[in-house]
This record gives C-alpha cells, sequence and structure tokens, in this order.
C-alpha cells in the first residue's frame, strides 16, 4: 500500500506540469493587443515591433511578471472595430478624445502628441484663421485622431483625403496631390529621419490639437484589469521617461 502511494505521488509530480500547460489563461493573460503601424509610437524594424508604446506595454507585462503577449499588426480602423465590438482586447494607442471617453476603459497616458497641419515651405501658406486652412486640401490616416479632429474643427470631408498609412499622406503631400497632411509632431520628425528627408523644406503651418495617448481596453474589461495595469504602469515612471528619451520625444509631449 505504501508502494502504491508513493507511485501515485511520483505520477502526480510528473503530470502537473502537463496538467499547468493545459489551464486556461487567466482573465488578464486573455487579451488580444492591437496595434497599428505609426512611428515613433508603434512600427516594425526587421519585422520586430518597437516604438515608445511597444516598449512601454512590454515593461507594464515585466512589471507585472506577465509573459510578452500577442500584438496583431492591423489598420488602425480595424484595430479600432475589434476593440469597440469584441470582448478581451485593447488597441494602443488611442488619442482619449470626449467621444471615445466613454467607449473604452483606459490605462495612460504614454505620451501626448500635438496633431499640426505640415505643408512644404514653398507653398507659403501663413493662416490667420482656420477658415483660410479650409480653403485646402489635406491627407489624414483614416480614423486616426488628427482627421478626426479635423473633422471637429469643421474641415470640409470634400477636401481631406483619407489613406491608411502616414506614409501615403506625405507622397500625397510631396506630389501636390494634396496641400498638407496632418500628423502629430513626433510622427513627422520620426517620418523625415526614417527617410532621410530635409525638414527644412517642410513646416507646420496650423496647429490642430493636443491629446493624451493612452492603451484603450474594450469597455466590458474587469475593472480589476485596468486598476492592475494602471498600478503596473504607474510603477515604471522612471522606465517611461527612459523610453520617451531613447525615441527622442520632445519634453513638451511627455
Amino acid at each position: 500500500m505504501q508502494k502504491f502511494i508513493l507511485k501515485a505521488i511520483l505520477l502526480f509530480f510528473l503530470v502537473l506540469p502537463q496538467l499547468k500547460a493545459f489551464q486556461p489563461p487567466s482573465a488578464i493573460e486573455n487579451i488580444t493587443f492591437y496595434t497599428e503601424v505609426y512611428p515613433p509610437a508603434n512600427y516594425l524594424v526587421n519585422n520586430e515591433l518597437k516604438g515608445i508604446s511597444v516598449d512601454t506595454l512590454k515593461a507594464i507585462w515585466k512589471n507585472l511578471n506577465l509573459p510578452e503577449q500577442e500584438v496583431l499588426l492591423v489598420p488602425w480602423a480595424r484595430g479600432y472595430k475589434f476593440t469597440l465590438d469584441k470582448n478581451n482586447t485593447a488597441l494602443f494607442t488611442m488619442s482619449k478624445t470626449q467621444a471615445r471617453a466613454k467607449l473604452f476603459k483606459w490605462v495612460g497616458p504614454f505620451f501626448h502628441s500635438t496633431h499640426v497641419l505640415i505643408a512644404k515651405k514653398s507653398k507659403n501658406f501663413n493662416f490667420s484663421n482656420v477658415e483660410q486652412v479650409f480653403n485646402h486640401t489635406v491627407a489624414a490616416v483614416k480614423g486616426d485622431i488628427s482627421g478626426i479632429s479635423l473633422h471637429k474643427v469643421g474641415f470640409p470631408a470634400a477636401n481631406i483625403a483619407k489613406i491608411s498609412k502616414l506614409e501615403q499622406a506625405f507622397l500625397m503631400m510631396q506630389s501636390g496631390r494634396v496641400d498638407m497632411m496632418v500628423t502629430s509632431i513626433h510622427a513627422f520628425e520620426h517620418l523625415a529621419k526614417k527617410n532621410n528627408l530635409d525638414a527644412n523644406v517642410y513646416e507646420k503651418v496650423w496647429q490642430v490639437n493636443k491629446t493624451g495617448n493612452y492603451l484603450a481596453f474594450n469597455i466590458e474589461t474587469p475593472d480589476q484589469i485596468l486598476q492592475t495595469y494602471q498600478r503596473a504602469f504607474d510603477n515604471i515612471a522612471e522606465q517611461r521617461l527612459t523610453i520617451k528619451q531613447q525615441y527622442d520625444l520632445s519634453p513638451a509631449e511627455y
């Protein structure tokens, strides 16, 4: 009988790792994360996700003793819809606006963005009021807060070319298909560095707004998960500062 008990105990410890492997993930590990290509917040380098938001989220997971979670790279509009409609989802980073505030649950802010209209200096734009801006065409990433902000100030929809990537917006402006592009200051600076552009050829011709960028969770996400993530976010304040400095983020947008 004693031998039987010993064998049973030994078998239990041999099988235990396999049993753990088949356990369903906890609620905090059962979240699908979405993001887009929008440097310097999130972008690909040799098929690896990098950026201010990516590095911040990885630091949060480490603080929570969680393995790195899967992140799906999708167009912004698709990630927004998935996170809006599906439980156990999150999207980063999203600007928290009055219209969005009650649609999601929020952790952050990871950083701030000043959204501006960029044009070639050769255009010699000198706007004194927003109505003058309305007379021109602009390229905007579909569903991005910068484009949404244009709508909020009354920019004519017919004058906005909606595209899926920031690079496309730049090419449209560069080729003269539109007069301007709308983006955040740090996103344009990163785009200029990446493509070895002469920044002196372009200028900010109008500031649209300034917003905070957050990790947005589906509205059905339990508050306990939100509190856990926000606590970890607060715990890594020094790391977050280092991350922003590594990506040359302007202190004004911390």
